[in-house]
């Protein structure tokens, strides 16, 4: 027990230090639990089981970074404050404390010695709605407190200049700490490069002098050109960096869902989620010309190649929709020849009355470019929904071929039984003619039993070998089917020979007592309905930011001239440049209706991805029951093979001494028959049922190493 607790405590903590690094480096919205557990080394399971979602899992690692900075800042806090006596804190002294916390810990080696500082810079830097409530929380006392002190020290202050420059002061401490290397270079080596303790020292002068001045407020009014050009260099550091931002896959959306995995399934570090489809359980079977047939299946199989073909043709839209984020530029080369008539004009020396025209050429070479920059998102979220269909597309390919790899190894199980009920039924046969001749040479020697003649035996007895007969017809036609079945799904033509080698392979060793909780990250069809989910996230993001202006350039640049010679000179050239931006206003509902329309459409697909989870957990229950029943079945098949089989041997032994009855003869060698028959079926239906199960974990129950980063294929 307590080395089950120890894991559970390793897992976690492994869990949160991955997902420190990740949210430092990457910030909180661009890190999906996908992301997270890969690098973990864990399932989806795991993160369920200890934090219950992105959002816990996000609280979590902002306590556990912020809280021991806060306690040392109200620690430091409380020393000054019982050495003031109740007198105000000298505004030096409050800064100390509140910010040398921060630059012990950087002082200091480790692995938290800048995530605190890269946290806080998202935490300022992305949208607040990640972590607002959090935040509230964890700097709720330190606010209250700080606030207190700094308002007793400057009571001529007003409390919201206070928070405005305190809220500079946050901002400048963590510009300073994490680029103290930017001061030595634009001062181009005038100022050296300083420790954190020197720079918190000029910190604190630099906002206890700004804390210090007087109050203001914002001046009303146009602003200043200094201003004014502030505000277009920031405008188009914006778009620059819009527009340069990376597109990637939505993160993961299962928290739309209300369905959980059961808690009894313990999550393991064992599985790493891919789109690769396990088919390592049809190993288990220890048949080699079974595993030889399935891997054709998956090789040659038309259904998979045309899922292929849906996974390139969503991989081609998904760049389409891309390739709206980037200007477009077009090369047109043009000329004409126009005449215009000049009627009327006063010309010395010409005729009144007369028409003069004039003749002219005009050729041009022009680049046009227009761009929509995507200063709201709503491009790059139509670019990511494209990219969960892909991947969507990836997982219904794997999806399939799970179900290929499933219905090729049952269709290779119902050959072999149909090809021992064969054999089953031809030494039927041969027992019934044997009964049959016993029977017909006393009848027709004229012995009698009991005054009677055996005629109604006789006849019981040549039914009994017709039935037989025409189970065997039907047995041969079952299996010609299923071998063209067979080779249908290896895309061959059904010639009805395949197969040949199909055998009821023994049951592979029994289920674990603790399967791992990887269903919802093994098997692709769920992995499909959590890409839908994502799909329809982005697409309703796209519509309501078609709410916001669109801005879009477009410029031009080329040359223009009446001589074709000249349209290469530079000194021709002519040039134009433009923007655009157009807000909806008046669109009769339809931005409005559509953005209600996408809502329902993301609500819909969340509720299909609880549908399919809970018919997956359905298949997982109902095939580990009918493990257990199939084998009791077994169990008393068997027994009944032994008892009917010597309850023939003995009736006939009986028959042929003349101490027993040829009815008792007849009737046991049909149920003899009909148990056989039942065992081969019944074994069958294990074998299936245990196919069923692989199929409903979404592969083997050993551990799958998914390919490595660098080598999945890229969209």
């Amino acid at each position: 027990m307590g080395k089950a607790a120890n894991n559970q405590v390793e897992t976690r903590d492994r869990i949160l230090d991955t997902a420190e690094s990740l949210f430092s480096d990457q910030g909180f919205r661009d890190v999906s639990l996908r992301h997270i557990t890969r690098e973990a080394g864990v399932n989806i399971a795991a993160v369920n089981y200890h934090f219950g979602s992105k959002e816990a899992l996000v609280a979590e690692v902002l306590t556990r970074v912020i809280s021991p900075i806060n306690r040392e800042r109200l620690n430091l806090l409380d020393q000054a404050e019982a050495e003031a006596k109740g007198e105000s804190i000298s505004l030096e002294t409050i800064l100390d404390a509140l910010h040398r916390p921060v630059v012990t810990q950087l002082q200091q080696t480790g692995h938290q010695s800048s995530v605190y500082l890269k946290l806080a810079g998202r935490c300022l830097s992305e949208p607040a709605e990640n972590f607002s409530d959090t935040i509230v929380v964890l700097f709720k006392e330190v606010i209250q407190r700080f606030m207190a002190a700094t308002c007793k020290s400057l009571p001529g202050l007003d409390e919201a200049d206070i928070f405005w420059r305190m809220h500079f002061s946050f901002g400048t401490m963590i510009y300073a700490l994490t680029h103290g290397d930017r001061l030595a270079l634009f001062s181009q080596g005038k100022v050296k490069a300083t420790d954190p303790e020197d720079t918190l020292q000029r910190l604190i002068e630099f906002t206890a002098a700004g804390l210090r001045a007087n109050a203001d407020g914002p001046k009303k009014g146009a602003p200043s050109r200094q201003r004014k050009a502030g505000i277009v260099a920031s405008a188009l550091i914006a778009l620059v960096g819009l527009s340069s931002c990376k597109s990637i896959s939505p993160p993961d959306s299962k928290h739309f869902a209300s369905v959980q995995a059961p808690a009894h399934w313990v999550a393991g570090d064992n599985y790493r989620p891919d789109h690769i489809a396990d088919r390592f359980w049809v190993e288990n079977f220890e048949d080699s010309n079974l595993t030889a047939f399935v891997n054709s299946v998956i090789e040659n199989n038309k259904d998979l190649k045309a899922a292929q073909s849906r996974i390139e043709i969503a991989a081609a839209n998904a760049r389409i929709v891309g390739a709206d984020i980037y200007p477009q530029l077009n090369g047109g080369l043009n000329g004409g020849r126009s005449s215009q008539n000049f009627i009327g004009l006063p010309l010395p020396g010409s005729t009144p009355g007369s028409i003069f025209s004039s003749q002219s050429n005009q050729f041009g070479l022009a680049l046009d470019m227009t761009w929509e920059i995507d200063l709201w998102g709503r491009i790059r979220a139509a670019e990511s929904a494209a990219v969960a269909d892909f991947e969507a597309s990836q997982f219904d390919r794997a999806t399939a071929e799970l179900s290929l790899a499933g219905q090729a190894a049952k269709a290779w199980f119902a050959l072999a039984e149909a090809r021992d009920q064969i054999a089953l039924t031809r030494s039927s046969m041969k027992i019934f003619s044997e009964t049959e001749a016993l029977i017909r040479s006393r009848y027709e020697h004229g012995i009698e039993e009991n005054g009677r003649n055996f005629a109604s035996e006789l006849l019981l007895a040549e039914s009994d070998v017709a039935r037989a007969e025409e189970n065997l017809s039907s047995e041969q036609d079952l299996a010609e089917r299923t071998s063209r079945q067979l080779e249908v799904l290896a895309g061959k033509y059904p010639a009805g020979r395949a197969g040949t080698s199909a055998r009821l392979s023994p049951l592979p060793p029994p289920v674990p007592a603790d399967l791992p909780a990887t269903l919802l990250d093994r098997r692709p069809d769920l992995a499909v309905a959590e890409r839908r989910i994502a799909a329809a996230d982005e697409r309703l993001l796209e519509a309501k930011r078609s709410l916001l202006p669109a801005l879009s350039l477009t410029g031009s640049y080329g040359t223009s001239s009446s001589d074709i010679s000249n349209i290469l000179d530079g000194g021709f050239s002519v040039w134009s440049i433009a923007g655009n931006m157009a807000q909806p206003i008046l669109q009769g509902g339809r931005l409005r209706a559509n953005i209600s329309r996408k809502d329902a459409e993301l609500q819909l697909a969340a509720t299909e991805f609880e549908q399919v989870a809970l018919t997956a957990f359905s298949e997982v229950e109902n095939a580990l029951a009918s493990e257990r029943y199939l084998r009791k079945r077994i169990q008393a098949l068997e027994k009944s093979v032994r008892l009917t089989g010597a309850a023939y041997d003995r009736s006939r032994e009986e028959f042929e001494k003349g101490t027993g009855d040829i009815l008792t003869v007849l009737s046991s060698q049909e149920r003899a028959f009909t148990t056989r028959s039942q065992l081969l079926t019944v074994r069958r239906l294990q074998l299936d049922n245990r196919v069923d199960l692989y199929l409903a974990l979404g592969g083997s129950f050993r551990p799958y190493e998914a390919p490595e980063e660098g080598k999945d294929s890229q969209s």
